[in-house]
């Protein structure tokens, strides 16, 4: 009987990583105090109704507040949540430090394979703050599941005690962060699913009662997630509202994009290949780009 292994269970390797997130917000000052301040990340260009931010080490989100007149739309297709993925647990709490200092209730889940907090941005968009486990106590794969996650209470006092504690209030993010993994809000899981898995060729790592998915490269966990719990039916959110505009994902190998457009084109996708990029929509008509960089 042959064993189970996420190795031998995967084949996709179009991800390393997600590069960065685009997201229209209503008050660019606003917004950057926030992802500035709380989240700890730095502003790296600043114009007046635009900005770009990350770590000392890379740009991972870009913010636009150009005809944005209203907060995200919790029942609308597009954002459910943006994670930022910290590099240890105690740089997790560093960022529970900010989370305290700035006045936010936080929830939080032990998701087995990593540890997570939960805000929203001052726009309504989804913020998750996270920390992974080593891989190597990760569950073992179920027959119905390449990486089995739950959600389980976080000890938030063991999560504050492994940072540097009220010396962090003003810290900025490590270099090593970046943004984990983008979750969506869909309309259908199963067109989402089919999507994601079949033409792009991500793997389906985890599936919940029929209403959530997480998809990978390369064995992660996942670097997109889809729920319809707030938005199954629904529509893509105006572009006068708060939300998301793109995800741009960084492919391990330039050489698969000519791969990847040619799949989306025999299958009837409409894309763009632009300075090395292949960009498209997905089902419910968010942007996603790939590209080597």
């Amino acid at each position: 009987m042959s064993v189970r292994t996420r190795d031998s269970l995967t084949h996709s390797t179009l991800i390393d990583s997600v590069s960065s997130v685009d997201l229209r917000v209503r008050d660019i000052d606003r917004a950057i105090g926030f992802y500035s301040d709380v989240v700890g990340l730095r502003v790296h260009d600043r114009a007046r109704t635009s900005a770009s931010l990350g770590t000392s080490a890379d740009v991972i989100l870009r913010l636009d507040s150009t005809g944005v007149e209203a907060p995200a739309d919790p029942r609308a297709t597009g954002l459910f949540h943006n994670a930022f993925l910290f590099p240890d647990r105690g740089s997790l709490g560093d960022a529970l430090v900010r989370l305290a200092a700035a006045g936010y209730q936080v929830a939080a889940g032990d998701h087995l394979v990593s540890e997570a907090l939960y805000i929203d941005d001052p726009d309504g968009n989804g913020v998750e703050l996270c920390r992974d486990r080593p891989e190597a106590e990760w569950p073992a794969p179920t027959a119905d599941m390449i990486v089995p996650m739950a959600t389980l209470p976080v000890d938030l006092q063991a999560v504050l005690e492994a940072g540097r504690g009220r010396d962090a209030e003003g810290d900025e993010a490590p270099p090593e962060t970046h943004v984990g993994h983008v979750h969506l809000q869909v309309a259908d899981i199963g067109d989402t699913t089919r999507f994601y898995a079949d033409v792009l060729g991500l793997d389906l790592m985890a599936t919940l009662a029929g209403s959530a998915a997480f998809l990978s490269s390369n064995g992660y966990h996942h670097h997109v997630g889809a729920n319809t719990w707030r938005s199954r039916h629904g529509r893509p959110s105006l572009r006068t509202k708060a939300g998301l505009e793109r995800i741009t994902f960084r492919v391990n190998n330039e050489d698969d994009l000519p791969t990847l457009a040619a799949k989306l084109h025999s299958r009837g996708h409409h894309m763009d290949q632009e300075e090395g990029a292949v960009s498209l929509k997905d089902p419910d008509g968010i942007d996603l780009v790939f590209s080597p960089a």
